[in-house]
């Protein structure tokens, strides 16, 4: 019976390891979750730690912030593992940056890569720097942010993977960085590589994300039909996957795009649906159609 129960452990671990892969973060949480069940009927101590830290993944994808940090930091006082350590802690730090506590997220981070150096796993160190370069550029440290994006990519070369995860979500964010230093043609060129990748890897979320920052930045660039197009397909996505994030940003990104435009009408609908998003926020929508916010946003800060 044991042997059963460990078997079927191993099966919801890698399912749901496969689903976080794929941005099917629901399901992937369905699957931790029985797997913290029967790490729990097993009374196995090393298997309801891992179930813990899986399940804190998932949670943090879908925006449960203060769930995924649940029993994390309990576990990182008592824990000697480097690999424990290093997911307690990368989870601990993008939870906090998805609250805006960054100096205290980059804590966690750097405390995350020392753990990894012990590690010869070369994807956890590539995702770990990607991390650090993510909190930077929350922080606007935008070219502190690139350096640690290409040396990202650089671990990643080095180690032979190839387009495999994590190298969508770094050239991504890379992308990314470059259209908040304005240098648009360049970010688009390497968002598209990451589309493609992410599309190979049936990596959802991804995918998603690149469709955002493609919205963003053909706004920019006042080719509004484009960014239209791309933003419609990013919230397309996002609805269906329960992507709150990039719902919101949706919402502002097809508001703005409409209003410039002249679609009054258009705008409205998404600047309203935004606005149902922060009903204490009583005068967003009217703020967001007198004043264009869209060189100063952040699409990756806390919305």
């Amino acid at each position: 019976m044991p042997a059963d129960l460990i078997a079927r452990y191993s099966e919801l671990t890698t399912e749901g390891t496969l689903q976080v892969r794929r941005g099917d973060f629901r399901r992937a949480i369905e699957s931790f979750e029985g797997a913290q069940r029967l790490a729990e009927d097993l009374q196995d101590p090393q298997l309801l730690v891992k179930a813990i830290c899986n399940l804190s993944t998932a949670r943090l994808a879908v925006g449960e912030i203060h769930e995924a940090e649940r029993g994390l930091r309990q576990i990182l006082l008592k824990t000697q593992d480097p690999q424990t350590i290093f997911v307690c802690s990368s989870n601990l730090a993008s939870a906090l940056r998805k609250q805006g506590r960054l100096e205290k997220a980059l804590f966690y981070a750097k405390r995350a890569l020392r753990a990894c150096e012990s590690l010869d796993n070369h994807e956890w160190k590539a995702t770990c720097h990607n991390l650090i370069a993510n909190i930077y550029m929350n922080m606007s440290y935008l070219d502190d942010a690139m350096a640690e994006y290409r040396f990202a990519l650089s671990i990643s070369q080095k180690a032979g993977l190839g387009t495999s995860y994590p190298i969508d979500y770094i050239k991504e964010n890379l992308g990314y960085c470059l259209l908040m230093k304005k240098r648009y043609r360049q970010g688009i060129a390497i968002i598209l590589e990451a589309l493609q990748i992410a599309l190979n890897n049936d990596n959802t979320r991804c995918v998603v994300e690149c469709y955002q920052d493609l919205s963003f930045a053909y706004m920019q660039l006042k080719e509004f039909k484009r960014a239209e197009e791309f933003g419609e397909k990013a919230l397309k996505i996002a609805a269906v996957q329960d992507y709150k994030d990039i719902l919101k940003n949706c919402y502002y990104l097809l508001g703005e795009i409409n209003l410039l435009m002249g679609n009054e009408e258009r705008s409205d609908l998404y600047f309203d649906k935004l606005q149902e998003l922060y009903p204490h926020l009583a005068v967003l929508k009217d703020f967001l159609r007198t004043f264009d916010v869209s060189n100063i946003i952040n699409l990756k800060n806390p919305f």
